[in-house]
């Protein structure tokens, strides 16, 4: 079993407790001088042994991990009998004259430092007891000095118990305030390295889109020197014109990537290459934007679109589609093109986890002030060790597989407001589940 490591006022409290035997032996030395008598015989050596013995052991347990928690009220009330034994043998009137009195007080001002407020407050009672015994072991014969001291004890040691108050609760915004700190550097370390990885991709990219335009080129010279010999059927125009339509996408894509990756601020946060028009490409049906300008898309109509467009291009898999309460007119604050992006993502994923066959299944429907959708497999699933390092830009656990599919597809969802979260499916395999915030309709 893994050792629990103290806190810092425990391992404060455990520290002085390891520190209390050699102390107590000294003011039992000095004892001695303070009264000549005990260096006489044996009752000072007895005392010590006994009170520093004692101690030791205490101190000694402070390395078994279920008894840290007690040993520093064990040994303070063990500390406070050896200060009572030292303050009887060499002051008057029950040793409440005794300087060693002002020990208890030293007590009492440690434990405000090291322990809770009730430790302070269990010393304290300590303190009170011990010079209650003294005195009465000497009939009370200054019950009004007893008073007085017994005011001044209990009156430092609700000082210090409200003193160790203030710093626990210091202490514990402190490291609250620290472990924010921790979380928000580890954040922000995952997004230099996210931003590192999609800077290197991007200049691949942009060396992409270069020599892309480049082949653009002599693929129209091939085009134009082999239109003369495919003559003028039906057959050969059509090819043609599907040809030039090819080339043409082909040129605007690579023109495209590149003038958004020289534009200042063309890239999303998402790393995706920002668009000029959004709403250009939007589905059929599916409303571009709300009447206030926010873009919005319809889950019912993106989601057909991107089934369409899925199941051409892997048909060995079949998808089931699932329409929940408030689905049927659910508009979610993104674009149609993103949000169609990110589901077209999210079920070739599951496609490749299925290996191109088998079950897979779409839901959507309004969960509170958001929309929800969910898409399902019947693949392997997620290890847990694969799920602290699944949205890393590069990391993938398919054969071939780049690595950034979850990762875009998380910030595409995230520059929308939402969250989009892994976890197992009812009957195994993976379920990916998406949050967006809804919007307004007219409907509504």
């Amino acid at each position: 079993m893994e050792e629990v490591r103290p806190t810092g006022p425990q391992r404060a409290g455990l520290q002085v407790t390891r520190w209390r035997p050699a102390i107590l032996l000294l003011g039992g030395l000095s004892s001695a001088l303070a009264n000549p008598k005990l260096q006489e015989g044996w009752l000072l050596a007895l005392i010590l042994s006994l009170v520093v013995g004692v101690t030791g052991v205490v101190a000694l347990a402070g390395q078994i991990s279920r008894a840290r928690s007690v040993v520093p009220y064990a040994s303070a009330s063990v500390g406070m009998l050896g200060w009572g034994l030292f303050a009887t043998l060499t002051g008057g009137t029950g040793g409440l004259t005794s300087p060693f009195v002002a020990a208890f007080l030293l007590e009492i001002v440690v434990a405000g430092v090291t322990l809770s407020p009730r430790g302070v407050l269990w010393v304290t009672l300590n303190a009170l007891g011990v010079m209650g015994l003294m005195a009465w072991l000497y009939g009370l014969e200054a019950l009004g000095l007893l008073v007085v001291e017994a005011l001044f004890v209990g009156a430092i040691g609700v000082l210090a118990a409200f003193i160790a108050g203030r710093r626990l609760s210091g202490e514990i915004a402190l490291k609250s305030q620290g472990e924010q700190l921790g979380a928000r550097l580890d954040a922000l370390q995952r997004e230099l390295e996210d931003e590192r990885v999609i800077s290197r991709v991007g200049e691949n990219v942009a060396r992409l889109a270069h020599g892309l335009k480049n082949a653009v080129h002599s693929l129209r010279g091939f085009v134009a020197l082999l239109e003369p010999e495919l003559g003028s059927g039906p057959g050969a125009r059509a090819a043609l014109r599907g040809l030039h339509a090819a080339i043409d996408d082909l040129e605007a894509l690579a023109r495209l990537t590149l003038a958004d990756r020289g534009a200042s601020g063309s890239e999303s946060r998402s790393g995706v290459p920002a668009r000029p028009d959004p709403d250009r490409h939007a589905a059929p049906g599916v409303s571009p934007t709300s009447s206030s300008g926010t873009a919005r898309a319809r889950l019912p109509e993106v989601v057909g679109v991107a089934h369409t467009e899925v199941s051409q291009a892997s048909p060995g898999v079949a998808w089931r589609l699932v329409e929940a309460s408030g689905g049927p007119t659910l508009d979610v604050a993104i674009g149609a093109e993103p949000l169609t992006e990110l589901l077209v993502i999210l079920m070739r994923n599951a496609v490749e986890a299925m290996n191109g066959a088998g079950r897979g299944s779409v839901e959507w429907g309004a969960n509170g002030d958001f929309g929800m959708l969910l898409v399902s497999d019947e693949g392997p699933g997620f290890a847990p060790e694969q799920l602290e390092k699944i949205f890393q830009p590069g990391y993938t656990t398919k054969a071939g597989g780049s690595g950034f599919g979850l990762f875009l597809a998380r910030r595409i969802v995230e520059d929308h407001g939402g969250a989009l979260s892994l976890e197992r499916g009812e009957n195994g395999g993976a379920r990916v589940r998406v949050e967006l915030p809804r919007t307004q309709t007219r409907e509504d």
